[in-house]
């Protein structure tokens, strides 16, 4: 039983999707290209939660105030250094040449080239500045990192 898709030929022929050294395509190497554009962001916000995740502490304050500071250092930091989102290559595009393939019985088949579009995600460039003068206006208002 194959685990692969049939993939329509230029001839009108179908084949199944194979490597140029002849194997067939693993479904990682087929599907991570098209997945990984969309899991990387996710991973990369996961981390940078759990790098946010900072315990602040400052002597005889409550949580109600400790927000209400964070919230106004936020806003300073988005004001000074507001969002500069830019689109970044992960992956660039590429051509896959054409070739074709003789079983034993020398019945050949033919595998079309095709290209693969880049793979981009957005970033913020000021993200770094911004955490930065959010941490230093948390400092500045009395409030220390904890360390857990």
């Amino acid at each position: 039983m194959r685990r692969f898709r049939r993939v329509p030929a230029c001839g009108g022929g179908w084949f199944w999707p194979r490597r140029r050294n002849g194997r067939p395509a693993r479904l990682i190497a087929r599907v991570l290209p098209l997945v990984l554009p969309l899991v990387l962001p996710l991973v990369l916000v996961a981390l940078l939660a759990a790098g946010c995740a900072e315990k602040w502490a400052k002597p005889g304050a409550s949580e109600p105030e400790f927000r209400a500071m964070a919230a106004q250092c936020d806003a300073y930091a988005f004001e000074r250094w507001p969002p500069l989102l830019r689109e970044q290559v992960m992956f660039p595009a590429r051509w896959i040449p054409p070739f074709s393939q003789c079983g034993p019985h020398g019945r050949c088949v033919f595998y079309p080239g095709y290209f693969e579009p880049p793979h981009t995600m957005v970033v913020d460039d000021n993200l770094g500045r911004r955490n930065q003068d959010r941490r230093a206006c948390y400092v500045a208002n009395g409030w220390t990192l904890v360390d857990d």
